[in-house]
């Protein structure tokens, strides 16, 4: 009876054992796309450090056409949206950066970066905002001109002051979310602290 009784409690011990860890596969047992991800982004990163972001671009556009559906082919389409967000990317869009954060928070399935994609969605609608609001504020001093012939647009006589009150305020609203875009994009290159996720 003693050796049912522990051979029993062995049992137990291992299945609580088992139910408490998460064994990961063996590399050569994961997808295809979960191995070479690591790979890709590294890859990617490093043409940004060179200041190529269009090459980092198609590396990353290229391992999402050859793996769709895939997680890391939703964490890619994350990368290049934070990569055409950059301020120091000539070829920076908002508004190409805010399609693809909206194409990578689409579903309910697990997404790595969700609350930093949320977070610069929002960061990218003030940006489109505030630079329309800019270019409204402009157009509003500037007259109209069309073909060769010249209209003025009349206007009431604005308060100066106020006007380029404005168009200020306005820049510093731009100022403000391209500083704390810098500042997420420089948080999301540090290296992950600790081991990785399962």
């Amino acid at each position: 009876m003693g050796r049912n009784v522990r051979m029993a409690a062995a049992a137990v011990v291992l299945a609580a054992s088992n139910a408490c860890v998460t064994v990961r596969p063996p590399a050569f047992l994961r997808p295809v796309s979960e191995r070479e991800w690591p790979s890709t982004l590294a890859t990617a990163q490093a043409r940004i450090s060179e200041g190529r972001y269009a090459a980092a671009d198609s590396v990353l556009g290229g391992f999402a056409a050859r793996y769709p559906g895939s997680p890391e082919a939703f964490e890619s389409t994350y990368w290049r949206a934070l990569f055409s967000m950059d301020p120091k990317n000539t070829n920076a869009s908002v508004g190409t950066a805010a399609s693809y954060l909206d194409a990578y928070l689409v579903g309910l399935n697990p997404r790595k970066h969700r609350h930093e994609a949320f977070a610069l969605r929002a960061i990218a609608g003030q940006i489109d905002d505030g630079r329309s609001a800019l270019a409204l504020a402009q157009a509003r001093d500037a007259n109209t001109h069309v073909g060769s012939v010249r209209i003025d647009v009349p206007k009431p006589t604005p308060d100066p002051a106020a006007s380029e009150a404005e168009v200020k305020r306005l820049k510093d609203e731009l100022a403000k979310a391209n500083a704390e875009l810098e500042r997420i994009r420089r948080r999301l290159a540090q290296p992950p602290t600790g081991p990785p996720k399962p």
